[in-house]
């Protein structure tokens, strides 16, 4: 007997069909248990060939304000943007559920369908010749599109455009950097410039294999999320409340959030990492922002530590049959401003050095049996107020990772005969929040012990102290081996200026 379909569920109607009439000859996709679609899903209509598409991967811009509505019951953090045509060629409908792979990794999402350019959408290119499709492109490989649209814009052909949160958790953006690293240092530091080059170039594209899911994954009856570590206190840190009456109350707005983001079906899988959007306002006179009323919106980033049934790689995650538990915090790379932002926003006046300082990083964040033996340490020098902290919380953001800040005279307030041990729980707590970059501000003051603390010979067993403290933990990583699951997560990037 043929469960009930949810509304939110889509799906043509030779491929439900299929699914009723063909239910014996089904088979799993590659690396998702419980996720089953037709042995032989329609392809040609003859039966004998999988519905299967490699398209190019591009990204969908959402515009929020005209979100609406209109695609309120679409899961908007795993949308996959395609044009009509390609849909034909699936044989599905905007709203339908498929696998999407990323090529070069194997990594595989479920992710809803919409269409860019359904037939309500008023066609402008006769009235504009000189229209094309957006040509803009992030991360120099991804071709963007905005979405909802007003007015049809000729789509570029044999793309799919998947949200910048899907495009992460497939990640694309490891992807994409691979690909630079792998046309030289000079592609990739052309990732950093101001302006960019618009031009299609097909020798950097990634490619998505697209196939229609017949079947929703299960329900899952439990599931685990954590906060994503941030340094600094940041985000999480303005949670921490003055009084237990304001902590409760802003946990349960974060409680509340997480409950309407969980009102429709969302798929997830295990380490994926998803936001949620809240706007704090204490209503106290004595802040600034409350009291005039200013927008704080804050993006909180959540990442999936555990589900059950554990046995099934990506679950279906909704308020009314999944128990959500909030545990502790937890590390994890967030994603870059590269893939995140539709424009180039700020940047800082030393562009060779920001070009130069990413692509020193760059190479660690790329698993590979090589970069997970490095650890990569940075000397910035210059005048005090010349840019050098700027730059490195600017490629810090273009890139997804944390910084983990410290002033040197900060660790040798105390005591400098402790200088050492200040500095390895410097490197500590920054491992902490990985992948990130410890920045280690006036790093002069090392060079500048005080002799007032001891002997000429004590100043010499300080200095190997810090000096021994900064080989141990900038050396190339001798237990990478136990970590190649965690490559990325690991990655760790020492600047001193």
């Amino acid at each position: 007997m043929v469960g009930r379909r949810k509304p939110l569920v889509l799906s043509s109607t030779k491929s439900l069909l299929n699914s009723v009439l063909n239910s014996s000859h089904k088979e799993k996709i590659n690396g998702i248990d419980g996720a089953l679609v037709n042995k032989y899903s329609l392809g040609d209509g003859d039966g004998d060939a999988p519905t299967m598409l490699q398209l190019r991967a591009g990204i969908l811009r959402l515009s929020e304000d005209k979100l609406g509505k209109k695609v309120a019951s679409l899961d908007d953090a795993a949308l996959i943007g395609l044009s009509t045509s390609l849909l034909k060629r699936l044989l599905i409908t905007s709203g339908s559920l498929v696998i999407v792979k990323n090529v070069d990794s194997q990594i595989q999402r479920i992710s809803q369908v919409v269409a860019l350019d359904p037939p309500s959408v008023h066609d402008i290119t006769s009235h504009n010749e000189s229209l094309s499709y957006d040509s803009s492109y992030a991360m120099l490989a991804f071709p963007s599109c905005s979405f909802p649209t007003i007015n049809h814009v000729p789509l570029a052909t044999e793309v799919a455009y998947v949200s910048p949160l899907l495009a992460f958790n497939l990640g694309l953006h490891t992807s994409c950097l691979r690909l630079l690293l792998h046309h030289g240092e000079t592609k990739l530091a052309s990732l950093f410039e101001t302006k960019q080059e618009n031009e299609p170039n097909e020798d950097f594209s990634i490619n998505l294999d697209i196939e229609p899911l017949t079947k929703s994954p299960r329900y899952a009856s439990h599931l685990r999320v954590s906060f994503v570590k941030i340094p600094e206190c940041g985000t999480i840190g303005s949670l921490v409340g003055t009084s237990s009456i304001e902590t409760e109350n802003r946990q349960e707005k974060i409680d509340l959030a997480l409950n309407e983001y969980f009102s429709i079906d969302r798929c997830l899988a295990r380490g994926d990492v998803f936001s949620i959007c809240i706007n704090w306002n204490c209503k106290s006179a004595i802040c600034i922002p409350c009291s005039q009323k200013k927008q704080n919106d804050t993006n909180l980033y959540f990442k999936v530590v555990a589900m059950e049934p554990s046995n099934e790689p990506i679950l279906r995650i909704n308020r009314a049959q999944t128990a959500l538990v909030l545990a502790a915090s937890t590390p994890s790379a967030l994603p870059p401003d590269l893939l995140l932002s539709g424009s180039r926003g700020f940047a800082p006046l030393h562009q060779d050095t920001v070009k130069t300082l990413a692509s020193i990083i760059t190479p660690t964040l790329c698993p590979s049996a090589l970069s997970s033996k490095f650890r990569v340490a940075v000397l910035l020098f210059g005048l005090p107020g010349c840019g050098k902290r700027t730059v490195v919380k600017h490629v810090a953001s273009q890139l997804g990772l944390h910084v983990v800040e410290y002033s040197c005279h900060d660790l040798l307030a105390s005591s400098e005969r402790k200088a050492s041990s200040m500095l390895a729980q410097a490197f500590s707590a920054a491992r902490r929040y990985a992948p990130t970059i410890l920045l280690l501000r006036h790093f002069d003051a090392f060079s500048n012990l005080s002799s007032n603390d001891g002997s000429q010979n004590d100043q010499v067993g300080m200095n190997s102290e810090v000096a021994s403290v900064i080989r141990e933990f900038t050396e190339p990583s001798r237990q990478a081996d136990d970590y190649e699951d965690e490559e990325e997560e690991e990655a760790e990037v020492d600047v001193f200026r």
